[in-house]
């Protein structure tokens, strides 16, 4: 499923290794507790290098509920995961995938209609249960 995001600005594509390791080191100091970096153990090295946490998506979306300071949450992982995250924080925390692209090919077989429905929200903007193609409230950082 294709999700449409900005295109990064010139200063991010260009940036050498070097660069974007300083601005991610900066932007953790200063936010401190209130940013919380989830890595998929699927990530590449040099993402998952950041992540606070590590392991698969269901651990991952219960570390961000269970962590009450986090207001950032960014999930390095498919749109799926980052859907199950928000939908299990609360209202005070922001969940964000990096690429709104980051899908996965058996997510994206499941058809919405053969999943189960409900008009019970967990949260503003969100249907429960899930369907594994929907695009939940999950923001892209741009």
């Amino acid at each position: 499923m294709l999700r449409l995001q900005a295109p990064l600005p010139d200063r991010y594509t260009q940036a050498t290794p070097e660069d974007l390791d300083g601005w991610i080191a900066t932007a953790k100091d200063q936010l401190g507790a209130r940013l919380l970096v989830l890595g998929h153990h699927y990530q590449r090295p040099e993402v998952i290098r950041w992540a606070d946490q590590r392991g698969d998506s269901f651990k991952l979306a219960q570390h961000a509920a269970a962590n009450e300071h986090a207001t950032d949450i960014v999930f390095c992982g498919v749109h799926f995961m980052a859907e199950s995250a928000d939908i299990l924080t609360g209202d005070h925390q922001r969940v964000v995938l990096p690429d709104l692209n980051a899908g996965c090919s058996m997510a994206d077989m499941a058809d919405i209609d053969q999943g189960p429905t409900s008009t019970r929200s967990s949260k503003p903007g969100t249907r429960s249960p899930p369907s594994p193609t929907s695009n939940g409230s999950c923001r892209s950082p741009t």
